[in-house]
Parts: C-alpha cells; structure tokens; sequence
C-alpha cells in the first residue's frame, strides 16, 4: 500500500514541474499566432491614381442597312422571255433586267398607230369641208375629238410595250431575283431587289434619357466582330418621337467604309461618347472592393493598408471616375487586396 501511495506522488510532482509558470509554450492563440511574436505583412502591388479622359457612352447594338433598297416591280403581265442578270451582278439605272413576250403589246401598238393615222385623216378631211361649210362645227369638233382619242391610245400602247422591258430603277447591286426564265409575272408583281451598297447606315434606338444628349454630326464608333474590325459614323438624323412602348427615339448613322468590308445585315456594336470628362480622376476597376455593395479601394499608407470608400462617376470598360474618397497620388492596392482589412501591415512586391 505505501508502494502505491508513493508512485502517484511522484507523478504528481513530476507534472507540477516544467517551464515553472505553469503557462508552457508561448502561442497557440485563437488563430494559431505566436503571442507577441511580429505580425507577417502580405504582399502587394500598387499603382498611384493619375487624372485622364473618361466619358458617358451610350452602348449599343445594330444591323448595317443601305441607305437605298428598292422594290423590282413587273409594270406588264406576260412570260419571261429574257433575264439577263443574275442575283450579285451590278447594274446601273435603267439598265435592262429582263424582256417580256410582247408579241400582242407590238400588234396592239401597231394598231393604235394605224387608228391613230386614220382619225388624224379625218380630221383634215373634215377641216376642209368646214372651211367650205359642207359640214357643220359639231361635226368638225367630233373628229378632231375622235383623233385625240386615237394619239392617247397610241401613248398607251407605246407605255405597255415599253413597260414590257423590265429596267433597273437606281444603279447597285442585284441582291434578289423573283423570277426566272419562263415564268409567268402580272402587273405589279414582285420581281426582285436592288440595292446601292455604295451608302450604308444603321439604326439605334436611344434611351430617353440619353437622347438630349445626341446631336447632329456626332461621330460615332462602330466595330463589327465577324470582320474583327473598327469603323467610324456620323449621327445623320434623330427621329424627335419617344416610342411609347420601349421609351427609345430612334437615331440613323452614317457609316464610313472606305475599303467596302460591311454589307448589309451584319450585327455592329455601337459606342458614342455622350458626355466627357477630360481630367478625371481615374481608379483602375481592378483595384475596387465592395463592402456590402459599397465600391471602395485599399490605399497603401506607410506600411499598413487603409479601407477608403468611394463615390463613383462614369465608368468604362477597365477604368471608372472617383468623384470622392480619394485623391491624386494615392497609391491604391490593385493585387492582394482580396481578403485586406483596415490596419492590416503590407508590403510592396517587387516587379
């Protein structure tokens, strides 16, 4: 029994003893830091914030479209019986298209002409025997009437054998054909499409807001990414109505395309500068945190980081405008600052 009291004694004492304050190892804090020992500074990149240009900008998409599209129309009824252009081809104005039959538009033709000659010789015949009082005036004023009657005939079937030629109303392309060889068209049938690709436009729809903003002349840029290309446009002319149902006016540009890259109905995208601001000062979006949707920067003062919120103005792509909460110079946090909190030691990488 004593053996026993004695061996749990021992081990007893032999735990009592150690560092001698009974503390142990310094650390082993709440997040695993040494207690008092110094605090591991994170690593940074900086840039100091500068002044530049930044603008409002109205963003948007378009299709191209020529600024003259005209409809093809069949003026007579009859079978094709020549095409001579083929869809791609250019024209000029009142070139030949295409020729109807026109077999019985040539007879009709020829018989108002013959109808025409003989009115026109009853008519003098007339003349004379008036001057002799052989007839009467109403008798002279029917045949000159029937004689008129017989020219405009003419006139109209010299139209409908003219009309039977099928011309191009403007010079351009022929973007669509309707018809073939053989085929039988009416009057006022489609017959296809013309367009002059030598002008191009395109259309945008512009938030009310914006839309005392736009102006006449305002250049305007337009890229197109099947192209991978940029080009420039001029706002031609603004439609004063708001639309009721999508609250846009609509706004036509003119397109520059020296080098004819763009053809109709390709998708653009559209950027005009509404409102600049030539001297703004200029925070990188990448160096931007935000605190419960709060947009702030960490700004490198000394060797610690300090949280400043900031009041943004306009915004661009990679760039937006402080308009308070910052200033020239400051050197702002723009890699590292995921995770900062205010106070918290950094240090600068090097390149």
């Amino acid at each position: 029994m004593k053996r026993t009291l004695t061996l749990v004694f021992s081990l007893a004492f032999t735990a009592g003893c150690g560092s001698g304050d009974g503390m142990g190892e310094k650390g082993g804090g709440k997040w695993g830091k040494k207690q008092g020992g110094p605090v591991e500074a994170v690593p940074v990149k900086t840039e100091k914030l500068g002044r530049g240009p930044i603008a409002l900008r109205l963003l948007t998409t378009s299709t191209v479209d020529p600024v003259r599209r005209v409809e093809v129309v069949s003026k007579a009824t009859g079978k094709v019986k020549e095409l001579l252009v083929a869809e791609g081809e250019k024209v000029a104005a009142e070139d030949v298209l295409a020729r109807l039959d026109d077999e019985e538009l040539a007879l009709a033709q020829k018989k108002a002409e013959v109808g025409e000659k003989k009115a026109k010789d009853d008519y003098e015949h007339m003349k004379t025997l008036l001057a002799e009082k052989y007839v009467s005036v109403d008798e002279f004023r029917k045949a000159e009437q029937t004689w008129q009657t017989a020219k405009l005939e003419v006139e109209s079937a010299n139209l409908a054998l003219a009309n039977a030629t099928v011309r191009a109303p403007i010079a351009g392309t022929v973007t669509r054909l309707d018809v073939q060889k053989g085929k039988y068209v009416t009057a006022n049938a489609a017959f296809g499409e013309i367009t002059d690709l030598s002008e191009l436009e395109c259309v945008i729809y512009v938030p009310e807001k914006d839309v005392f903003r736009l102006r006449e002349g305002q250049p305007a840029d337009v890229a197109s990414e099947s192209l991978n290309a940029k080009f420039t446009a001029t706002v031609k002319r603004i439609n004063p109505v708001i639309d009721r149902t999508s609250g846009t006016a609509k706004a036509y540009l003119a397109l520059s395309d020296p080098g004819n890259r763009l053809r109709p109905g390709m998708f653009v995208d559209v950027s005009i500068v509404l409102e600049p601001h030539d001297k703004a000062l200029l925070v990188p979006k990448k160096a931007l945190v935000f605190d419960e949707g709060r947009p702030g920067v960490f700004v490198r003062k000394g060797e610690e980081a300090k949280w400043s919120e900031l009041e943004l103005g306009f915004q661009e792509k990679d760039i937006a405008e402080v308009v308070k909460g910052a200033t020239e110079g400051d050197e702002v946090i723009v890699v590292g600052q995921s995770g900062l909190k205010d106070g918290t030691k950094v240090k600068v990488m090097a390149e």
